[in-house]
């Protein structure tokens, strides 16, 4: 017989895309990742069985599948093949990867269970249990193995150590980051004029600073690169450490526009800083955002750093990771059209306003399209 399923913890991530759960009834343990409502037309739940807690049945078990009810893992994938007492949910908490689009189950002090942040974008995102000894044909259920053995293990075993590293007192760790990037800017563009706090009092410490020269006001944000963001590793594999991490910055020409209009502007590209872990997606070379604050004829910004021909940046690096600079560059609505029209359409646009001698600072010029 089939019992309700019980309900033993659920928890957000930090920007509250992602809910992780624990459900059990009277023949399993799942461990699961849902998307919030604002996010489940995008993505799917993704399960990962965690144990037994009946006799596993020889076959897979497609009459609980049939029947809407999670099934049990078969008795040759599992180290407990007559069943395991039931998990006790005092003992259940979970790490969030740095991403947050994924995260691993925590029982008792050990990784019982993970749910890879790369699976979210699969069509069978596969997970890895502790007490699974063999995925078999199939299965999307692999066994967890070592953090030697098991890269994705050794990741939420850093992100727990990340996570811990930022918790309580941190304004030392920031301060040291703040330095580092306002040497950097500084470097480039002269001393501050203002700086601006823009993580909403959320971790991560987000902030942006204003500079001038020669009639050209810049914003630069800090504080971004922090964390890595979603989507990257599915994306880019073994060479996702040189795509994981952004700062964004703009160049306004005080000659075009009024100090209303660089303010609006600029508060433009300080909403995208948190962009990536607000909706779950990523900002790359050729990436358009469309909003409604820039003034006409513009529509959207392009991201890009092949359009930067200023000053030499020197961007420090964070946990060993490149930090991209990417600039913010209005472009019409017949231009984003245009880079929305194909694959990799923004490159093409890039390479058509590079071509007629145009760069990251933004003032009057023809539309390209």
């Amino acid at each position: 017989m089939y019992s309700a399923p019980e309900m033993l913890i659920e928890e957000p991530n930090d920007r509250g895309t992602m809910y992780a759960m624990v459900e059990q009834d009277n023949r399993t343990a799942y461990f699961y990742l849902y998307p919030s409502e604002l996010m489940g037309n995008r993505f799917k739940p993704r399960p990962c069985w965690l144990r037994n807690l009946q006799p596993a049945p020889e076959k897979m078990d497609t009459a609980a599948m049939e029947n809407g009810v999670a099934p049990l893992l078969q008795a040759r994938f599992c180290n407990h093949p007559q069943g395991k007492e039931p998990l006790q949910k005092e003992k259940i908490s979970f790490i969030w990867n740095v991403e947050g689009d994924g995260a691993a189950l925590v029982y008792d002090g050990r990784i019982l269970g993970i749910i890879p942040g790369w699976g979210l974008y699969m069509e069978y995102p596969p997970s890895y249990a502790a007490d699974c000894l063999d995925s078999g044909d199939n299965s999307i259920t692999f066994p967890l193995g070592t953090p030697e053995t098991n890269q994705t293990y050794r990741k939420f075993i850093e992100a727990d150590e990340f996570w811990k590293s930022w918790s309580g007192d941190n304004n030392g760790q920031w301060q040291k980051i703040q330095q580092q990037f306002m040497v950097a800017y500084e470097d480039a563009f002269g001393p501050e004029k203002a700086y601006f706090a823009i993580d909403g009092n959320k971790w991560p410490p987000m902030a942006m600073a204003k500079f001038e020269k020669d009639d050209i006001v810049y914003f630069m944000t800090l504080g971004m690169s922090i964390r890595p963001m979603p989507w990257v590793d599915i994306l880019y594999h073994d060479n996702a450490r040189a795509y994981h991490r952004a700062e964004l910055a703009i160049a306004l020409d005080k000659k075009v526009y009024t100090d209303e209009q660089i303010m609006s502007i600029a508060q433009v590209l300080a909403g995208l800083a948190d962009r990536p872990w607000k909706i779950v997606t990523w900002l790359g070379e050729g990436h358009t955002v469309s909003s409604g604050a820039l003034p006409q004829p513009y529509e959207s910004l392009i991201l890009s750093s092949a359009l930067y021909n200023g000053p030499e940046i020197t961007m420090p690096e964070m946990y060993g990771d490149k930090v991209n600079l990417y600039w913010a560059v209005p472009v019409t609505f017949e231009e984003r059209s245009f880079a929305h029209s194909k694959d990799n359409g923004g490159y093409d646009l890039l390479e058509k306003m590079i071509g007629v001698g145009l760069n990251h600072i933004v003032g009057e010029r023809d539309a390209v399209i």
